[in-house]
């Protein structure tokens, strides 16, 4: 349980992250840059291979952690 809420936690904080940041390049910077603002394209392709890139990569994170993690704690108390 400890761990589904640790994973919780920063899922939501990285989420909330993402959002700020798309609706600021939505928003298309005007209010933060000034005049024009800057022109930022959103296309849902690219948008979805680099979630999915970001969840393949976050997968192979948590797998190979675990693995390191416990070969660290083998050698140190076997």
């Amino acid at each position: 349980m400890k761990t589904f809420k640790t994973v919780f936690d920063i899922m939501f904080i990285m989420l909330l992250c993402f959002a700020t940041l798309l609706v600021t390049m939505l928003l298309q910077g005007g209010l933060l840059v000034g005049g024009d603002g800057i022109d930022y394209s959103f296309g849902l392709m690219s948008f979805f291979a680099t979630f999915g890139a970001l969840t393949l990569y976050f997968f192979f994170i948590l797998r190979s952690s675990k693995k390191e993690l416990k070969v660290m704690i083998d050698r140190i108390y076997k």
